[in-house]
């Protein structure tokens, strides 16, 4: 693979792959699917004891007194914990308002008021129900429309009017622009809370040495830069904390920093001895930091000709009890989609509120997706106004390589508009619209119709560490010549332990046998921010391309003094390195790795690899810059059919079309598509966090919180359009959170193109389409 210099910027030209862009099972399919693999209840420690909490029961509430004595006599209890017999600093990973045990106040129902550490989870639980605790009811605030009002209560005295940020970004002058507009749009659209419904509850095993460092062994998409929260939490030094990855079953966004971890390492601190901490799933509904709920006001302006002319748009966002990474969360749905359209004003603002509920957090698309919900829906009614097909009204805005936005982002590869031709004629979108509003003025109960959705996200997020973004690979060549990646971008079931592993293979023509990916260990491990933001693949292949050269040059090097032949006459082929102009002439890796070992007395072969994406800055206090190096793209669409008698939506096919740059693993970027297709159909049409005016969640457990299975999700198509990201090494941008954003609003069209009557909140059910077709039928 070359590179050229064009206007102070590296391109990466596309290489001649054998392996890259094939169809490769994952590499740890066959432990999996056999058991073997091990997970964080799997792992067990020589003395380890069993962590539990007490929970609040109350949205909100003072902490009058906390009785622990019967539950410390209970046999088999090592410790009881409480707020006000430990030491504990507020922590959070944007603001630092959360204690791992509540010590006055309690601000949800879940919130952790006392933790046990016993010789097994039934003592726990009896010592739990031993623990008597006197509570003060407050009045609570259950809606994020109550939570600014005046006179409600007030959940943080450090957040006057329960607001935890407030964001204005304004580009341009925007009212003489709606003033002067041939026609401007507006409505509203509500988001959802939604939970992850991963297959593993979060949890992990703790234990510390005599001193004073602690091991975490958890199922996390940070490890690295969460070591920095849980020492504040633990009130530590961050080197005091290692953190190590093993696998574990999902995440979605959600297995970011998380209360569970730092609280089962200060049960084990007190403990003085191992303790896993793990929720079961009621647990991880009530605290387990669900989708951030959202109410958006769009308002748009066009010409006659479709012409997108401006955007403003205005968020309420329910960050519930505490802020996780909420702020963040809020500003990507403020302006995350402003790249995929040329729009050249654009207002923003938003209020993130706090409200006596879950905490919310991560949940793939990190807002994004609740804005795609909101915006795409709106197009699609600009588009009827307007009198254009929904597919015209994109073309005629869609942004183009080398596209700059209002914000300062610049787009390099760009194929959008081959998603969204490639998806209409997949799908036979236009006569299938024609057939079904025929089809439709029948007496048939049963209405069809079909909707699209292009969408967009980043391939990594430059806003959390202001001077570092990137990524990198440290590759060691042992004395036999087998290769060992390490790499702080984890697998957490997407897949990059294979992506990486499919880099090594091809790059230095290595068999999948002679190359380990091991767990992440943050002792071990080069620093890296983790997987969030989409950034795995563009980052750790980006690293990897380094790192692989790097080897490369190496293992010539060495080649060249065995076999007395000048470096430019060899290259990598099948484990060895051999001549060019005479294939006879050869050395196999483990003969070139010895002679490492042995001239460098004890030293495997390094293979160094870093990358930060070029033209790629932290935005500054107007929040202008160029966070992204590499943005991905696509286009959705679903077909469906109402009964207008039941409610019932039948989703006949869906299709997931996309631009991800060059692909790496087709077999696992499809499953990702039809993974992230099939997530967001229970988004769209299911899936539902309910609250009591109790402030309890009503559906904590997956008997009432329903989720899509096999017998509901159709057949989806997915398919790839031809790019190539030149910004990173091996030409590869992102594909696990755009291949969520676009379903629901393609499924809320295709409803609308089936009924001709529209939804502004999320879930779409039954229920509110029946009551919606009697309204409109007037009964």
């Amino acid at each position: 693979m070359s590179l050229t210099t064009k206007e102070s910027e590296v391109r990466y030209e596309k290489g001649d792959y054998s392996i890259i862009g094939s169809r490769r099972p994952y590499v740890d399919a066959i432990d999996k699917v056999t058991g073997r693999t091990v997970y964080v209840t799997d792992i067990s420690l020589p003395g380890m004891l069993h962590g539990r909490a007490l929970r609040s029961p109350h949205p909100h509430a003072r902490i009058l007194n906390i009785d622990t004595s019967a539950a410390e006599k209970l046999p088999g209890v090592k410790c009881v914990l409480t707020g006000k017999n430990v030491r504990q600093k507020k922590w959070g990973p944007v603001t630092k308002d959360e204690y791992l045990l509540a010590i006055d106040k309690v601000n949800f129902v879940g919130d952790e008021v006392a933790a046990v550490a016993a010789v097994d989870e039934e003592t726990c639980e009896e010592a739990l129900s031993l623990i008597k605790v006197e509570y003060e009811p407050l009045p609570a605030v259950l809606s994020m429309y109550d939570a600014m009002k005046e006179g409600a209560p007030q959940i943080h005295g450090e957040f006057p009017g329960n607001v935890n940020h407030h964001f204005h970004i304004p580009r341009g002058d925007i009212e003489t622009v709606f003033k002067n507009a041939y026609f401007v749009h507006e409505g509203q659209y509500e988001a959802s809370l939604e939970y992850q419904a991963y297959i593993e509850p979060m949890g992990g095993v703790s234990v510390w040495d005599n001193r004073g460092n602690v091991t975490i062994y958890a199922g996390i998409q940070t490890p690295t830069w969460s070591r920095n929260d849980y020492a504040v939490a633990l009130d530590v030094p961050v080197e005091k904390v290692r953190i190590v990855q093993p696998p574990f079953g999902g995440g979605f966004g959600a297995k970011l920093s998380q209360q569970v971890h730092p609280l089962g390492a200060l049960i084990a601190r007190h403990a003085k001895q191992p303790v896993r901490f793990c929720l079961d799933r009621v647990e991880d509904f009530q605290c387990g930091l669900p989708r951030v709920p959202m109410h958006f006001k769009l308002k748009t302006a066009w010409d006659k000709d479709g012409k997108y002319l401006a955007k403003k748009v205005d968020i309420l966002a329910d960050q519930g009890a505490y802020a996780s990474y909420g702020a963040a969360i809020t500003l990507t749905a403020m302006y995350r989609i402003d790249i995929m359209y040329q729009v050249p004003i654009v207002h923003s603002e938003a209020h993130l509120v706090y409200t006596n509920k879950v905490p919310t957090g991560c949940f793939r698309g990190f807002g994004n997706s609740q804005k795609h919900f909101a915006h795409e829906s709106h197009l699609d009614e600009v588009a009827e106004h307007l009198g254009m097909e929904p597919d015209a009204l994109r073309l005629r805005n869609i942004a183009v390589p080398g596209y700059m936005n209002p914000h300062g982002w610049k787009a390099n590869s760009v194929e959008i508009e081959a998603c969204i031709k490639t998806g209409m004629a997949r799908s036979d979108f236009h006569e299938k619209r024609k057939k079904f509003f025929s089809f439709n003025k029948t007496e048939s109960k049963i209405k069809k119709g079909i909707g699209m959705a292009p969408c967009v996200h980043v391939s990594g997020n430059r806003s959390f560490i202001k001077p570092f973004e990137g990524g990198a690979v440290l590759l060691r060549m042992n004395e036999q010549g087998k290769v060992f990646v390490y790499c702080n971008e984890p697998d957490m079931g997407q897949g990059i332990r294979t992506t990486l592993t499919m880099c090594v293979a091809d790059a230095l023509k290595l068999d999948f046998d002679h190359i380990t990916v091991p767990d992440p260990d943050t002792d071990i491990v080069p620093f890296g921010l983790g997987c969030f933001a989409s950034r795995g693949t563009y980052m750790a292949t980006g690293a990897m391309h380094m790192a692989v050269n790097d080897m490369k040059t190496k293992l010539i090097k060495i080649a060249s003094q065995i076999l007395e032949l000048p470096e430019e006459d060899l290259t990598l082929e099948n484990g060895a390195v051999v001549s060019l102009s005479d294939p006879s002439k050869k050395v196999g890796y483990p003969e070139i790795a010895w002679k490492h070992v042995c001239d460098y007395p004890g030293q495997h072969m390094l293979g160094i690899g870093h990358f930060t994406p070029a033209g790629v800055e932290y935005p500054d206090e107007k929040k202008y810059n160029n966070i992204s190096g590499g943005y991905a793209f696509g286009c959705h669409v679903a077909e469906v059919e109402v009964n207008t008698e039941t409610g019932q939506v039948k989703v006949n096919e869906m299709w997931g079309i996309h631009d991800v740059g060059q692909p790496i693993n087709e077999l696992a970027l499809e499953g990702q598509i039809q993974g992230g297709l099939a997530q967001g159909y229970g988004w769209a049409l299911m899936e539902h966090l309910r609250y009591g005016t109790d402030g309890k969640i009503i559906n904590a457990c997956f008997l009432d919180y329903q989720v899509p299975t096999a017998a509901d999700i159709p057949k989806i198509n997915a398919e790839l359009v031809d790019s190539f990201e030149w910004t990173t090494g091996f030409g590869a941008k992102s594909i696990g959170e755009c291949c969520f954003i676009g379903i629901a609003p393609a499924l809320q069209n295709a409803i609308y193109n089936a009924i001709g009557v529209r939804f502004y909140e999320l879930p779409i059910t039954a229920e509110k389409i029946l009551a919606a077709l009697r309204e409109k039928n007037g009964l």
